[in-house]
Parts: C-alpha cells; sequence; structure tokens
C-alpha cells in the first residue's frame, strides 16, 4: 500500500479496524434513535449486508490494483449497485418490522 514504508501500513489497517469499530457502535445507536426493535436476525442481516459491501469494494479495488480496470471497475458498478439495492431493500424491511409504540 505504501511503498518502502514500514509504519504507515500497520497504522492505516489499525485506523481502518477503528473506522469499522465506529460504525458498528454508530449502527447500534443509530437502530436506538429510530426505535427499529433490533434483534438478533436483523443484526445477522444487516451485518451480512455490511460484510457483502466491504468485499464488493475490496474485491473492485483488488481488481484495480492488479492492473485489471475494466474489471474492477465493472465489478464496482454492477455488483455494487445490487448491494445497494439490497440494503435499499433490508432498509425498507427494517422500517415495516419496526415495534408499534402502543400507549393507552
Amino acid at each position: 500500500m505504501f511503498p518502502q514504508s514500514t509504519m504507515l501500513d500497520p497504522l492505516f489497517w489499525m485506523l481502518l479496524g477503528a473506522v469499522q469499530v465506529l460504525v458498528f457502535m454508530g449502527a447500534n445507536e443509530w437502530a436506538k434513535l429510530y426505535q427499529l426493535g433490533m434483534n438478533w436476525w436483523k443484526w445477522l442481516v444487516v451485518g451480512g449486508w455490511w460484510y457483502t459491501l466491504a468485499l464488493t469494494v475490496a474485491g473492485a479495488f483488488t481488481l484495480l490494483g492488479e492492473n485489471e480496470g475494466n474489471a474492477g471497475w465493472y465489478f464496482l458498478g454492477f455488483v455494487g449497485a445490487f448491494v445497494i439495492v439490497a440494503g435499499a431493500i433490508i432498509l425498507k424491511v427494517l422500517l415495516m418490522t419496526k415495534p408499534v409504540n402502543q400507549s393507552v
């Protein structure tokens, strides 16, 4: 990633890991804010979607780094479009299965 550098590569990956932790913590707070009533299967679906998104981006940029530019951009555009659409569908399902507050 950083040629001739023994220090920047580990720092980059540690920073990327820290950002992932912040994303997961933020997702929990976001779910509480919108009162989505997250349970194990909802977290599993959202985590699977996030993992798929990360793999899509990683795969595309790996192809770009291997001088397979067209394949990388096609992969990012084609698979990425399906992942984004799947994310919108998952968001709709999360909002539809939101618990109803019944105040009497």
